[in-house]
């Protein structure tokens, strides 16, 4: 008799689990969706990225990031998807403990990484003539982080496992994954989940802090080089390469120059080459042009009027209209006749100068888009964790397909991760159209630089 109620009960188990698969088959797909676009994106970026690519500290740790999503949507979405398809009948306590143990794991360990990629932005956008992470100290931090993850992961074999689900008919419970049987009516679940919390907000607002200081730094430096710009501009017709000559007309006497962002003038005797004075440029750029220029002039330089000085992003610096007049020396002649030769050199550095520009500014955007999305992703799970205490038990059709999809809301970052970089990253992107082309097969390992 009680065999025979047993299996009426796990019948009628099974029936409540596949009528409540059926209502949860937008959000099954949904993760599903989810899990092969993100296993096929995210195993792509790891190929590319420490196959294809130069390591660096941006390359390295972009590559663990898809390690850590490839992870989760090899093994965490898969369980994800059966405990929705058995959400009644899931028995297997050692799977429910690995999902828990593989997100907790994964989330931590992301965030993590995420915090070393905003560290290695600010520092080389707002500090680029300190000392820059090296590749070595990039992988330390990820291996620390890794460390730190685990120790912060383990206590979740603890608290979560199978769990009695109330079925609404009386006497008759099912199994879930969801909090054990053996933390009821205990503290730990709710302390362990605030402490997660807590970190969630105190590195957001680490986050929100970096990218804003690199976003004034980046803006700032904008509207210093478009002021450059209008400079050229309104200086651009008479702009021609001339000799500086000597004239003995009047003239004012000019000792010091000042140009933002950071100019020194000197006067140096030694600095006049054939009675002409000599201009001297040290020009150190930042990751996004930051423009620190150390421009010297000989003493007692005579203008017959204002001189407009203009500087771009590359560092260019032309000495517009009069210097005193002084007889060309066959020296000056002969760099004169060079003119030609010395633009086209001029040309291809201002060309490299500004790809490298254009990949750092691209990088950055990388790291904050993909910081982004994680927050934002994480945040209706994090609602949901601290509010669902018994919630979904009320909840049928539509409304309980939505909470099943917003508790799942994270999954979206591993998912887009491969695609921003796609979009963004035009090394990843040739890399991967290359591959598909089979035509790295012949090539063999692609050298093109970090791109940081």
């Amino acid at each position: 008799m009680t065999s025979q109620m047993n299996s009426s009960n796990e019948e009628l188990l099974r029936q409540l689990s596949d009528e409540n698969a059926m209502t949860l088959l937008p959000a099954i797909l949904y993760v599903g969706i989810l899990m092969m676009v993100g296993f096929l994106g995210n195993g792509l970026v790891c190929f590319i990225f420490a196959r294809k690519l130069k390591p660096g500290t941006q390359n390295i740790m972009i590559s663990c990031l898809a390690a850590c999503d490839f992870l989760v949507c090899s093994i965490g979405m898969p369980l994800e998807i059966t405990d929705m398809r058995f959400d009644y009948t899931f028995e297997s306590d050692f799977a429910c403990k690995l999902l828990s143990f593989i997100h907790s794991l994964s989330t931590i360990w992301s965030v993590l990484i995420l915090v070393a990629i905003a560290i290695d932005r600010y520092i080389k956008a707002c500090r680029p003539f300190r000392r820059q992470m090296t590749v070595r100290e990039a992988k330390k931090a990820i291996l620390v982080s890794l460390l730190t993850a685990i120790l912060l992961s383990w206590p979740t074999i603890f608290i979560f496992g199978t769990h009695s689900k109330d079925t609404g008919i009386p006497g008759l419970f099912g199994k879930d994954c969801s909090t054990s049987d053996a933390m009821k009516g205990t503290n730990y679940p709710l302390i362990y989940n605030s402490i997660l919390f807590v970190g969630f907000i105190l590195l957001t607002a680490v986050f929100i802090v970096l990218y804003v200081k690199i976003y004034k730094r980046a803006k700032r430096q904008k509207e210093i080089m478009d002021k450059a710009r209008t400079c050229e501009t309104s200086t651009e017709k008479s702009s021609t390469p001339e000799s500086v000559n000597r004239s003995d007309t009047s003239t004012e006497s000019v000792t010091q120059t000042t140009i933002s962002p950071t100019i020194s003038t000197q006067t140096d005797d030694s600095l006049i080459r054939n009675g002409a004075p000599v201009v001297n440029l040290e020009d150190k750029t930042d990751f996004v042009g930051n423009g620190i220029y150390s421009l010297t002039l000989s003493s007692e330089v005579s203008v017959d009027k204002p001189t407009c000085i203009k500087i771009d992003s590359l560092g260019t610096v032309d000495l517009q209209k009069s210097l005193p007049s002084i007889p060309p020396s066959p020296t000056d002649m002969g760099e004169s006749v060079a003119y030609g030769t010395k633009q086209e050199v001029k040309s291809s550095k201002k060309s490299r100068t500004r790809g490298k520009h254009g990949a750092e500014h691209r990088t950055t955007i990388i790291a904050f888009l993909v910081t982004t999305v994680f927050v934002l992703s994480y945040l209706p799970f994090l609602g949901m964790t601290f509010f669902n205490e018994g919630y979904n038990y009320d909840l049928h059709g539509s409304s309980l397909v939505a909470y099943n999809i917003f508790l799942r809301s994270y999954f979206v970052n591993s998912a887009v991760n491969p695609i921003i970089y796609g979009l963004l990253n035009l090394q990843f992107s040739r890399a991967a159209k290359a591959m598909f082309k089979r035509q790295t097969f012949k090539q063999g390992i692609y050298d093109l630089g970090e791109n940081v």
